[in-house]
């Protein structure tokens, strides 16, 4: 049994490429119970599988479908016959995720135990359960799980105390919300012979492919925006500039001390992994850095600031590796 379970288990792991976002999750498991003393059990293997449904927009980020399974567990008090135990039991679960990779989780539920051979205050029952563990993603289709869950019988109010280590398998992608995209605007028919500039940044309508412009932002040939792209790699969950990275930010104090009038904003952005807030707060934190750094390079102060957007405003998919390497980064919007 435990052979074909951890075969299946393998095959699982094999057969799904683990998104971003997903809709359901199998963990196969490997633990103990420790019985309460008057259940007369000596403490047990049990082994098991979980299949769990994502859910959004609700105070419960998952429902938990579980089996487990004892063999053979002895009794106490001189007996020389044992039992198996079936358990099947249904769970709520809440996920508080504390880094981008994990989380920790409570859960609670209701369950039901078949007792092979009942002996002693041993049967048949239906019981309620509460616990908790810790989730950690390994890779995007590997994650850990380590639980501990406390079982209270119905059948005579008799306690036992699960613990279990899992690995969980993500699979059912979330399809990514389909842009609508915008016809762009025809340009109106221009009916005076001297080509104009609607939007005052330097550039005529006939040439300008970033038409209305916020005023004073600095435009390049096309009259869009100017926009040095820093791809900053920073350690996980850190701010500070690498001296390899130097180089990347001397290009924008290049360019600020070639255009002493101009100044700057550091917008800062990261990829999708991680809650909003963590990464509008982490995305500020680096743009931050990035202030520093031209400061240090002989940029005033006073010409520089920054904005935070997070996860908002994506360049590539945030479905690869590559793609998300793209979307963390600093960039460096120019104004008059």
């Amino acid at each position: 049994m435990k052979k074909t379970l951890f075969s299946l288990a393998a095959l699982a792991s094999l057969a799904f490429a683990a998104p971003t976002a997903y809709n359901y999750e199998v963990t196969p498991t490997i633990g103990g119970v420790l019985p309460e003393g008057n259940l007369d059990l000596k403490s047990q293997l049990t082994y098991g599988l979980r299949f769990g449904i994502n859910l959004d927009n609700t105070i419960i980020n998952q429902v938990e479908l579980g089996y487990d399974r004892s063999d053979n567990v002895d009794y106490k008090a001189g007996r020389t016959d044992s039992t198996d135990f079936n358990r099947y039991y249904a769970n709520l679960v809440k996920e508080y995720k504390i880094t981008p990779e994990a989380a920790l989780y409570a859960l609670v539920g209701l369950g039901y135990e078949d007792v092979t051979n009942a002996q002693l205050e041993n049967r048949d029952s239906m019981f309620a359960q509460y616990g908790g563990g810790v989730k950690y993603w390994v890779t995007d289709n590997f994650a850990l799980k380590a639980e501990v869950r406390h079982a209270i019988k119905f059948q005579g109010g008799d306690n036992e105390m699960f613990y279990s280590l899992g690995f969980t398998i993500p699979f059912g992608a979330k399809s990514a919300p389909v842009a609508v995209v915008k016809p762009e605007p025809k340009p109106a028919p221009v009916v005076v012979k001297a080509p104009i500039d609607s939007d005052g940044d330097g550039v005529t309508d006939d040439k300008d492919k970033c038409p209305n412009t916020p005023k004073g932002t600095v435009v390049d040939a096309d009259g869009c925006p100017k926009i040095i792209r820093l791809h900053v790699q920073f350690d996980f969950d850190k701010s500070t500039v690498k001296p390899a990275f130097m180089p990347e930010i001397q290009k924008v104090a290049d360019f600020m001390k070639q255009n002493p009038g101009y100044s700057v904003v550091l917008e800062g952005h990261t990829d999708s992994k991680g809650s909003d807030a963590y990464n509008m707060k982490l995305s500020d934190q680096r743009a931050k850095a990035v202030a520093k750094a031209l400061e240090s390079l002989g940029v005033s102060a006073a010409k520089v600031t920054t904005e935070a957007f997070g996860e908002s405003k994506p360049v590539a998919s945030n479905d690869t590796d590559a793609g998300r390497a793209e979307n963390r980064r600093v960039d460096a919007v120019f104004k008059k």
